[in-house]
């Protein structure tokens, strides 16, 4: 009979001493997060009403996903646990987070994080550049002029503007200016102040600008300036003689 726990015994051991199957082996957990949208640093622009911000990527876990949470500093939302996903987070005015974690069936986890700039407004239509000379009324080429575009975005009332200086040959080069309807201002000493409003239609234009030279100031009909300062002086000198004569 003792040689039934012996033989026990020496089963266990044998057991223990057997190395594990290849599928009972630890394996690695490989996991894979991929935002495409939206960028790092990149601006949002948002008309909704609080502010958001749809995120867009792939998402995978050789285990399994577990959970695909989207954060911000305001809220955040549970994604479905699919290769791609696309979910849509509230977020506030200004410089924001947004953070995308991914957590698979073991509990380990996958961060992206992306700081952005929320703009509370309509999209504008895409930046547009502006070449071309500012002239005077008689064609000729005016340097040093500094001309202005400006937009204003719909909801905010806030004004955007680009401003550039003309060459020494009149030429000017505006790039970036929000939009195609644009304010355009030019200044330059000696020259009436132009304002204009421009409606382009593509985002490269050519534009050529004229100033108008000031109105000379008026002197007295038949006599240079220097003529008019000495007859009014004449005339005081005569009223004081004859102030004189009468005292």
């Amino acid at each position: 009979m003792r040689t039934v726990p012996c033989i026990l015994i020496l089963l266990l051991l044998a057991v223990a001493t057997v190395p594990a199957a290849a599928g009972d082996e630890p394996t690695e957990t490989r996991m894979m997060l991929s935002v495409t949208s939206p960028k790092q640093y990149e601006t949002i622009w948002s008309n909704a009403v609080p502010p958001q911000a749809t995120v867009v990527g792939m998402a995978n876990a050789s285990t399994g996903i577990q959970s695909l949470v989207v954060r911000s500093s305001v809220g955040e939302v549970s994604c479905r646990d699919a290769a791609e996903f696309s979910c849509t987070v509230p977020v506030a005015e200004g410089n924001e987070t947004i953070t995308v974690t991914l957590t698979d069936t073991r509990g380990k986890t996958s961060e992206a994080v992306l700081p952005v700039y929320v703009n509370v407004d309509i999209p504008p239509p895409p930046f547009i550049t502006v070449i071309g000379k500012v002239t005077d009324t008689d064609g000729h080429r005016i340097p040093g002029a500094t001309v202005t575009f400006a937009s204003v975005l719909p909801l905010s009332g806030t004004s955007k503007h680009v401003t550039a200086e003309t060459d020494g040959d009149g030429g000017y080069l505006i790039q970036n200016a929000f939009g195609y309807a644009q304010t355009i201002t030019v200044e330059r000493d000696g020259y009436i102040t132009l304002h204009r409003e421009v409606v382009f239609e593509n985002t490269t234009n050519r534009l050529e600008l004229t100033l108008e030279p000031e109105p000379e100031e008026k002197a007295v009909p038949g006599f240079g300036a220097w003529i008019a300062a000495i007859a009014v002086s004449g005339g005081l000198l005569a009223a004081r003689s004859r102030r004189r004569l009468r005292e």
